[in-house]
């Protein structure tokens, strides 16, 4: 299962090697120099790292080994949490080289590397830490794994495709897409259904389950924490018909895949219903469509966010560059390269100059920045109340807030807790750090809400500190409240909403 390269501008895999090198440091160069704060999930992963599990409240466990194992490197400051992020990038990048060097040779393979290394989502996302990462990681050696395979049975390459499967679902639940998309290649490619016969196969599945069994464990004993917030996700406030969502989520995918490489993906999908084309082409087609098209029908009904179909961009750009290599479209490589370039520099110097941009629209200022700012001065407001009035614990209500002040006053003698609203936990903060009776006094309570009478009936003394803002950019901010408690009077239950 070969095809053979057109004729195009040669590049040796060392040329692509040291392309994505010098990328990549400069992405982790860029790291260092962002003024960027730990947004809420970032902040969320980082806690869980530090206290391991097979299961999380809202996600597997993969990310936050991740991020413990980087912590060892280099440390728990805001670009070490993140740096995983460019150095899977630069390794998913060479597992597609083997992937399009397997199906389509090697000036292709080094044209699709570099097109998904430089490609717009991912010199977005190599600026932060999310599941999505890892998932990409896994998503891509399994892919390759699944296509050694179909060339013939190899019990190596058996055990690569089990390993990448299950720590593709510790990574991301989404990961499950993959067998959707090689039920798809059966479907089409005589070889994809011979595979079913073979034990290979099914050995690698039954490594893929042993690694997943102990979070399977794990949300049996939580409630199936993991499982419900997931399935919470997918529901939403509600399904209901809104064809917008999806008119939105198509056309998001022109940022996600690039845009000429997702255009290429619709122009091939729609040659798939009138023409044959290679298995190479059917195969990558195969691993393209299932995760886009789930995601598409959900969009009918809810919204959906833009990277849910992201494993399908593997196979997008593969097949994409194929097509343009096969056919001369040379200039297709360098405009895609090139737009990924300047959305990397505008991305890195507007990481650097966050705190300082402003930019007019309509006659009123905008900070671009301004939902991943606040956070770090958050911490030194509140780092500076707790000095002045000799807290031991600071309580704080909601996710975003718990989440940043949890890291950023990771080095202060203070125990961060969670005051949850609710009986049953709503996120991991509630479940492993919340106040409880035992909270250590004073309690310094920091809340967007300002009545204070709704903490009287949990603590004999309350003192108000007053209102205080934090910068999220040259002209936004956010208020918040903070609150002295003390002498606590009755068990601590949920906290009343917002209201005097």
């Amino acid at each position: 299962m070969r095809a053979l390269d057109s004729p195009a501008t040669a590049l040796s895999f060392r040329q692509v090697a040291l392309a994505l090198a010098a990328l990549t440091l400069v992405r982790i160069a860029g790291l260092y120099a962002s003024h960027i704060d730990l947004f809420m999930d970032e902040a969320q992963y980082w806690d869980w790292s530090r206290e391991l599990a097979f299961g999380y409240f809202s996600k597997p466990p993969l990310l936050a080994w991740l991020i413990a194992a980087t912590d060892q490197i280099c440390g728990n400051g805001e670009a070490c949490v993140r740096i995983g992020s460019p150095l899977l990038y630069f390794v998913i990048s060479f597992v597609i080289y083997a992937i399009a060097d397997t199906l389509y040779g090697r000036q292709t393979a080094a044209w699709a590397a570099l097109a998904y290394g430089f490609g717009t989502a991912v010199a977005f996302s190599a600026r932060i830490i999310s599941t999505d990462v890892p998932l990409l990681f896994f998503w891509a050696l399994a892919m390759l794994a699944y296509i050694k395979l179909l060339r013939r049975p190899d019990w190596r390459w058996a055990v690569v495709l089990g390993v990448a499967l299950g720590l593709g679902i510790l990574a991301k639940y989404a990961m499950v897409y993959f067998l959707l998309c090689a039920g798809c290649a059966a479907w089409f490619d005589r070889d994809a259904r011979a595979i079913l016969k073979q034990p290979q196969i099914w050995a690698a599945l039954g490594i893929a389950i042993l690694l997943v069994l102990p979070n399977l464990l794990w949300n049996a004993d939580n409630g199936f924490a993991t499982f419900r917030h997931t399935g919470d996700n997918i529901s939403g406030a509600g399904l209901r018909f809104r064809p917008q969502g999806a008119l939105d989520f198509v056309g998001a995918q022109f940022a996600v895949a690039g845009p000429l490489v997702f255009a290429t993906f619709l122009y091939l999908l729609a040659r798939l219903v009138r023409s044959r084309m290679s298995r190479e082409d059917t195969l990558m087609l195969a691993f393209a469509i299932p995760p886009l098209a789930l995601v598409v029908a959900l969009s009918f009904f809810r919204s959906a966010h833009a990277n849910w179909a992201a494993p399908a961009v593997t196979a997008m750009t593969i097949l994409a560059v194929a097509w343009w290599q096969r056919n001369g479209w040379r200039h297709w490589f360098s405009i895609t390269v090139g737009l990924g370039l300047v959305v990397q520099v505008t991305l890195l110097a507007g990481d650097a100059f966050a705190d300082r941009i402003s930019i007019p629209l309509f006659g009123k200022p905008v900070d671009p920045y301004h939902r991943t700012l606040g956070s770090k001065a958050l911490g030194e407001r509140t780092a500076a109340f707790a000095e002045a009035n000799h807290a031991k614990t600071v309580a704080v209500e909601g996710r975003s807030e718990i989440a940043a002040l949890t890291y950023y006053l990771r080095d202060r003698p203070l125990r961060t807790v969670a005051w949850s609203a609710n009986q049953t936990p709503g996120n991991q903060f509630d479940l492993a750090h919340p106040l409880d009776n035992a909270a250590p006094e004073p309690v310094l309570f920091i809340s967007t809400c300002p009545f204070a009478s709704r903490l009287e009936r949990f603590y004999g003394k309350m003192t108000p500190l007053g209102p205080f803002s934090v910068s999220t950019g040259p002209t936004s901010q956010l208020q918040f409240f903070a609150f002295v408690l003390a002498e606590r009077k009755r068990p601590i239950e949920p906290l009343a909403g917002c209201a005097p």
